[in-house]
């Protein structure tokens, strides 16, 4: 009787043990392309949103630069590759690694850097969906033009 309450428990062991790796495996990290961010994206409140490859940076700094704007602004698309624009309010510099999305805003006013941090939740060559990480978590998605 002995035999089979060791035999019962090293298998009741071994599949508690099992189960648990299976339970804890890590999800597969999620890796969204750059070149599907790339381009024009407006949301439902008409907001504008655009990011820039590093050859269409006049200034060629070698940073990703986008640009978020609002029709009613009078800001147009082409207004964002004018030689003379200077970075400041509404650009930012951004980069892509995995899920997460690095946002460095630019302020013209002093020598303000401020970071933020996003989860994507879509991104695609149509849908570009979004969270700020640590902010309540409501997505932001925007529409490819």
């Amino acid at each position: 009787m002995r035999v089979f309450s060791n035999k019962f428990s090293v298998f009741s062991l071994l599949i508690v043990v099992a189960a648990v790796l299976i339970g804890c495996n890590p999800k597969e990290p999620i890796e969204y392309s750059l070149s599907d961010m790339q381009g024009l994206w407006k949301n439902a409140n008409g907001t504008y949103m655009r990011f820039t490859t590093d050859a269409a940076d006049s200034l060629k700094t070698g940073y990703l630069w986008g640009y978020e704007w609002d029709e009613g602004d009078g800001t147009e698309e082409r207004d964002l590759f004018e030689p003379d624009m200077k970075y400041g309010n509404s650009w930012f510099i951004y980069s892509l690694e995995g899920e997460k999305w690095y946002q460095t805003n630019t302020m013209s006013i002093g020598s303000g850097l401020i970071p933020e941090t996003y989860v994507i939740t879509t991104l695609n060559k149509s849908m570009f969906e979004y969270y700020k990480e640590g902010y309540k978590n409501e997505k932001q998605t925007y529409t490819k033009q």
